[in-house]
């Protein structure tokens, strides 16, 4: 038996995994050396969650910290993915024999998203094969990842990934949503789900314009003062200044997002190691998956037009053509000063039987 210490800190290092607006979509169920993790999509936010697809990636991020937590303290996890309804995982924990390689569990709790623009200079080749490390472990599990380190590359999908911004201040629905997620007050993050605002590097006067831009009112009249389009020119110059802008691709699957989340984490915690900034972004990848599956109308057509132009300009760029991977998410990458804040954690909900 895996002593129930053990059994708390693996689990809860999978709580510090990142999730859609810190939303920690899941709770553990223990029982004896089993650890079943429930998944709670419902937290995650309703759009841009197709099909839980931001929950699996979550989910993925949570099983990598789990499964470097345990090789810490000498425990393999045996695990089977969607095993049943409203379950991501059933994880036996063993016995381990192998030998740690390389040990990341330090940098678990010292993995945050830093918002702030990074330094555009070129990372040394040995800090790019560092980081892509273990991506052949992932391509026959439907992952692959591409990357572009050229300034014109990078600047033109910093470009078309800032097209959520339109999206989120001319969208009524979605204009909704990003008010309900942003959080003004640091204590908030105790008890619900959400993006506190300084960890979106908004300066005070940004804050004091958010705040405003609830009332659609003043949201017309900032949008007629062009005040909407220069969130998107800054949103643009901040996404532009990294190192290397990189895209993870999957199979249309909802178990390659759950290995997509599990790679991101990966290379997350190693960027944390080499101390360089690290910052996901999902909005168009995964506003593109839900006006092309599903069936609901809450966009216009000029902003289905807007997303899917934004997406293809973005494949572009990485130089896939392969129409049976569809992009999960972006991320850049490079060195630069710690973030201003970063997002608290709740403890986890943990039931043992």
């Amino acid at each position: 038996m895996v002593e129930r210490s053990i059994i708390l800190k693996i689990i809860e290092a999978g709580n510090l995994a990142p999730s859609g607006g810190n939303s920690q979509p899941w709770k553990f169920i223990v029982k004896d050396n089993i650890i079943k993790v429930i998944a709670l999509p419902e937290k995650d936010h309703p759009i841009l969650n197709f099909k839980n697809r931001g929950t699996w990636i979550a989910h993925g991020a949570l099983l990598e910290n789990m499964e470097i937590t345990a090789k810490n303290f000498g425990v393999d996890l045996d695990y089977k993915i969607f095993p049943e309804n409203n379950t991501s995982f059933i994880i036996e924990l063993v016995e381990s024999k192998g030998i740690i390689q390389e040990n990341l569990y330090e940098f678990i709790s010292k993995r945050h998203s830093n918002r702030k623009p990074f330094e555009k200079g070129l990372l040394n080749e040995g800090d790019k094969e560092y980081l892509f490390k273990e991506i052949s472990k992932y391509k026959n599990l439907g992952c692959d990842v591409f990357y572009v380190e050229n300034e014109e590359s990078i600047n033109k999908i910093a470009e078309n990934l800032a097209k959520d911004i339109l999206i989120n201040f001319g969208n009524e629905e979605m204009h909704r949503l990003l008010f309900k997620e942003i959080l003004f007050k640091e204590k908030e993050q105790l008890n619900r789900g959400g993006l506190y605002i300084k960890t979106m590097e908004v300066p005070p006067v940004g804050i004091l314009l958010f705040r405003l831009l609830k009332n659609k009112k003043i949201l017309n009249f900032f949008k007629k003062k062009g005040i909407i389009n220069q969130f998107y020119n800054n949103s643009v110059k901040t996404a532009s200044s990294c190192a290397l802008m990189c895209g993870i691709f999957v199979k249309n699957t909802d178990e390659s997002f759950i290995y997509a989340g599990k790679l991101l984490e990966n290379i997350w915690l190693r960027a944390t190691k080499l101390n360089l900034g690290f910052h996901l972004i999902t909005g168009i990848p995964f506003l593109w998956q839900r006006i092309n599956f599903s069936k609901d109308n809450i966009f216009s057509t000029e902003e289905k037009t807007l997303i899917n132009d934004a997406y293809l300009n973005i494949v572009r760029e990485f130089g896939v053509d392969d129409n049976d991977k569809i992009l999960a998410f972006v991320f850049r990458i490079g060195k630069s000063q710690p973030p201003s804040a970063v997002s608290i954690k709740r403890p986890p909900q943990v039931e043992f039987i």
